[in-house]
């Protein structure tokens, strides 16, 4: 058993101070520092068979490609699928790195807790239910390397429709995609964030940012205020349109996980960046 603490944001008690975590036998240098190019750091919850799709899409992603990589999976806790992921991911796919942290961190929480393991100088965070093709990530990487903090693909419903490009935060706090092929046509955008089922980032700016904000445990709204957080601290989050990514959205947590009121986490992010309210456009009535 290792023992980490959380290492990023300090804006509020972290949800990872003395969480007791169970990984595989060669994890016990905790955070040894960058050894490797790329960290993929997948959140599960209750997930089934999908997240091996994801990971086998993952490795098969790197081909062609010669930047050293490992796969990281934090394995939150589910009340009702405690005895399912451990074994069966580390049997499923070789070469996966495992950490069980015995109770639910949420999203970021798990996020951060693969930052704290992660031998990668660039982490990505992917989601259980996300699927990439090849050269997908290398794009990605060459936004960072030109100054953006965050870089996130174009995201793809399975019948190839945009499900979407970045989102546009509204003043109440609400938010909506971004899906019109026009706004697609220059290979990037920066809209205001993207969903974090698959973002990049330097390590080293994630720990400048802070992380994910435990405010918003379980989940949901913790992207939205990194990404605002990044533009305001320079860098930002620009969106590769050239990549397209398929999400099954929905698929990624237990059944009984999937519907989720987020009333509570968007009153954070007012709290958190009151100047949304008047900076960013009225909700449409056509989405309400």
């Amino acid at each position: 058993m290792t023992h980490g603490r959380h290492l990023f944001h300090t804006g509020s008690p972290s949800p990872l101070v003395d969480v007791p975590v169970h990984a595989d036998a060669d994890d016990d240098t905790e955070r040894a520092g960058p050894t490797l190019d790329v960290s993929f750091l997948v959140v599960t919850y209750g997930t089934g068979p999908i997240v091996v799709e994801a990971i086998t899409s993952l490795v098969a992603g790197m081909d062609g490609t010669d930047l050293s990589f490992e796969v990281v999976v934090v394995d939150n806790r589910h009340p009702e699928a405690t005895t399912r992921a451990r074994n069966e991911l580390a049997l499923s796919t070789r070469g996966v790195r495992v950490l069980s942290p015995g109770r639910n961190l949420g999203f970021g929480g798990g996020c951060e807790l693969g930052a704290l393991f992660a031998r990668g100088r660039v982490l990505a965070f992917v989601n259980p239910d996300l699927v990439v093709g090849p050269g997908w990530i290398q794009p990605l990487i060459e936004r960072l390397e030109l100054g953006a903090s965050i870089a996130a693909p174009m995201m793809l419903d399975t019948d190839g429709t945009i499900q979407e490009a970045g989102r546009i935060v509204h003043a109440d706090g609400s938010t909506s995609a971004i899906r019109d092929p026009d706004a697609l046509a220059g290979g990037e955008i920066r809209p205001d964030y993207a969903s974090a089922a698959c973002w990049l980032i330097r390590r080293d700016e994630h720990e400048r940012l802070g992380g994910f904000d435990p405010a918003f445990h379980p989940a949901y709204y913790e992207d939205v205020e990194l990404a605002i957080r990044s533009a305001a601290l320079g860098g930002g989050l620009a969106v590769v349109t050239d990549v397209a990514v398929v999400h099954h959205r929905g698929l990624g947590t237990h059944a009984t996980s999937r519907t989720a009121d987020t009333s509570a986490q968007r009153d954070v992010l007012l709290a958190r960046a009151p100047q949304i309210r008047w900076t960013q456009p009225a909700r449409p009535a056509s989405l309400r």
